[in-house]
C-alpha cells in the first residue's frame, strides 16, 4: 500500500462545507481541521521468506543413485575399502533422511503456523476495518458536536452580551430610583420631624392640661363630687314625690289617645263608606247585581272551604278509627267465631328483645 486508507478516507470528505460554514469563518484559523497522518498505524504486507530449497529431491536422487551403486558392486563383489565407503555412503544417507525428516516437521509446523498468521491477518483486518468506520463515525460525530457546541458557545456569547447590556441598562436605571428615593426619604424625614416636633408641642400641651387636672383632683373635684352626690339624693327625693303624678298624668294620656283613636277609625270608616256608597251609586244597575251575585259567591266558597276542610279531618279521624278496629281482635269475626284455628301470637317489635328457642338433636350415648 503506498497510501493509507486514512488519507484516502480523508481526501473523500468533502471539505467545501467547512468553507461555506458561517461558524467555522468566524473563528478563522483557530481550529486545524486537516487529518493527521495515519502511516504508523498502516498495515503494510508481510514480507514472505524465501523458498525453501529443494532439499528432498536431491536427497531422493541421492538415494536413489547410491541404491543403483550399492546394488552394482553387490553384484560384482566389493572390496573392504568399498564396503567401508558403502557403510559410510549409508550413515550419511541415514543422516540424510533424519534431516529430512526435520526438515519436513519444520515445514509442517511452519505451515501451521503461516494459517494461523494469516488467520490472525484476516481478523487484524476486519478489526482495522472496523476501528476505521468507527473512527470516521467518531469523527463526524466530533465535528457535529464541535460545529454544535461552537454554536451553542456564539449563542452564549450573544446571551452574555445581551445580560451585561441589560445590566447596565437596569444599573443606570437603578441609580436614578436611588437617587428619586433619596430625595423623597430626605423630604419624609424632614415632614417627619417636624410632625415629632408639633407632637412634643400637643404632648407639653397635654402635660400642661394634667398638671391642672391633677390640682382639680386633689383640690376641687372632692368638694364637687360631694355636691353631685347630694344633688343625686334630691333627683330621688324628687322623682319618688312626683311618681303619683306621672302615673296620673300618664293615664290622662292614654285616656286622650284611646278617645282620638276611636275618633279616627269612626272618622275613617265614614270616609270609605262614604266613598263607596259614592261609587255604587254612579255604578250601573247591572254591574249592582253582579257586584252583589260575587259577594254572595264568595262567602259561598269561603263556607263551602270550611266544610270541606271539616269533611277532610272527618275523613281522617274515620279512617283512624277503622284501622284500630281492624287491628283490634275483638271486631275479627274469623277470630271470634274459630279461635281453635287462629290462637293469639305476640308479634315482635322493634322495642322487645328476641331470643331463639331451636330444639338441639342430641345424640344418644351409644
Amino acid at each position: 500500500m503506498t497510501s493509507g486508507w486514512g488519507k484516502r478516507a480523508a481526501s473523500r470528505i468533502d471539505r467545501t462545507q467547512f468553507g461555506n460554514d458561517e461558524l467555522l469563518k468566524t473563528l478563522g484559523q483557530q481550529f486545524n481541521l486537516d487529518f493527521a497522518s495515519y502511516d504508523q498505524w498502516e498495515r503494510k504486507k508481510p514480507s514472505r521468506p524465501p523458498p525453501p530449497p529443494k532439499a528432498k529431491e536431491q536427497t531422493l536422487t541421492f538415494i536413489a543413485s547410491s541404491c543403483e551403486k550399492s546394488e552394482e558392486a553387490r553384484k560384482t563383489g566389493l572390496s573392504f575399502r568399498e564396503k567401508k565407503l558403502a557403510v559410510k555412503q549409508q550413515e550419511e544417507e541415514k543422516r540424510h533422511l533424519e534431516r529430512i525428516t526435520i526438515l519436513e516437521l519444520r515445514i509442517q509446523t511452519r505451515s501451521k503456523t503461516l494459517q494461523q498468521y494469516k488467520k490472525r491477518w484476516q481478523e487484524l483486518l476486519e478489526e482495522n476495518i472496523q476501528l476505521k468506520n468507527e473512527i470516521e463515525g467518531n469523527e463526524a460525530n466530533t465535528h457535529d458536536g464541535v460545529k454544535n457546541l461552537l454554536r451553542k458557545y456564539e449563542r452564549y456569547r450573544g446571551g452574555i452580551a445581551s445580560l451585561n447590556a441589560n445590566f447596565f441598562k437596569e444599573q443606570d436605571e437603578a441609580q436614578r430610583n436611588l437617587q428619586s428615593t433619596k430625595l423623597r426619604v430626605q423630604n419624609q424625614i424632614k415632614a417627619l420631624e417636624q410632625q415629632v416636633k408639633d407632637v412634643d408641642e400637643r404632648l407639653q400641651m397635654k402635660q400642661d392640661e394634667l398638671q391642672v387636672l391633677l390640682s382639680y383632683k386633689d383640690k376641687e373635684y372632692p368638694v364637687k363630687a360631694m355636691l353631685i352626690t347630694k344633688l343625686q339624693k334630691e333627683i330621688e327625693v324628687l322623682q319618688s314625690s312626683n311618681q303619683e303624678e306621672v302615673e296620673e298624668l300618664q293615664h290622662i294620656i292614654s285616656t286622650a289617645l284611646g278617645k282620638y283613636e276611636k275618633e279616627r277609625i269612626r272618622v275613617d270608616n265614614d270616609i270609605t263608606r262614604n266613598v263607596t256608597e259614592e261609587a255604587v251609586g254612579l255604578m250601573h244597575p247591572s254591574l249592582k247585581d253582579m257586584a252583589l251575585q260575587n259577594m254572595v259567591m264568595k262567602k259561598e266558597i269561603d263556607f263551602h272551604r270550611k266544610q270541606q276542610v271539616f269533611l277532610q279531618d272527618r275523613n281522617m279521624e274515620l279512617q283512624q278509627e277503622v284501622e284500630n278496629m281492624l287491628r283490634n281482635p275483638l271486631t275479627n269475626t274469623r277470630l271470634q267465631m274459630f279461635p281453635e284455628f287462629f290462637p293469639s301470637k305476640i308479634k315482635c317489635t322493634p322495642d322487645m328483645d328476641m331470643v331463639l328457642d331451636i330444639p338441639i338433636q342430641q345424640w344418644l350415648p351409644i
